[in-house]
């Protein structure tokens, strides 16, 4: 009887590993059709992600080629759009006040020289008077390579200071000093707030 048992148990255990290899096969398989399906969608977010991320980085680029048409075809109402008048004289106004910050690091001595010249002239409307629609489009004038082969081949500068907020430096060599412009996130759309030279 003794014989019979372990034969009984040695048939048994053959059975009972080939049993547990099939449910570790099916639970590995499962396993690996689960990390299959969430290699995919991460794939897949992560791919989205980075195609999102170059878009909003490219958006911005979007506003400065919209601006650069509308200088070169001289049209006010899509300058206007474009450019935050208010918000440009603000930082130019602070920059004018020692004693408030501002934005703007440095700015070149004829900027200085036009800005002293105005004072003078107007007072202190001078930025109301100055900084118009047709003086923006006179500085993105400035830009020898506006008409060809377009603004892209004199920026010098892009940098993201901020998710909503874009400086970027367009060299203007040799009729001017170089034009530094800070696009913000306004709504939908980029809209330039500060602008000096």
């Amino acid at each position: 009887m003794n014989t019979r048992r372990s034969a009984m148990v040695e048939l048994g255990a053959p059975r009972r590993l080939q049993l547990s290899r099939h449910w570790l096969g099916r639970l590995g398989h499962g396993m690996l059709r689960l990390w299959l399906a969430v290699h995919h969608t991460l794939t897949q977010a992560l791919l989205l992600i980075l195609v999102l991320t170059l878009l909003y980085g490219l958006w911005p680029y979007s506003t400065l080629w919209s601006l650069e048409r509308a200088v070169v075809q001289e049209d006010f109402a899509t300058i206007a759009a474009l450019v935050n008048l208010d918000a440009v004289r603000d930082e130019l106004a602070r920059r004018l006040d020692k004693r408030q910050t501002n934005r703007i690091e440095t700015v070149s001595d004829a900027f200085i020289a036009w800005l002293e010249s105005g004072l003078r002239q107007h007072g202190v409307a001078v930025l109301e008077r100055r900084v118009t629609l047709q003086w923006v489009s006179d500085q993105f004038k400035q830009i020898p390579t506006l008409h060809r082969p377009g603004l892209w081949r004199s920026l010098s500068e892009v940098f993201f200071e901020a998710p909503d907020a874009v400086r970027l430096r367009i060299e203007r060599a040799p009729t001017a000093p170089p034009l530094y412009v800070r696009l913000q996130l306004d709504g939908l759309i980029w809209r330039v707030t500060l602008l000096h030279d």
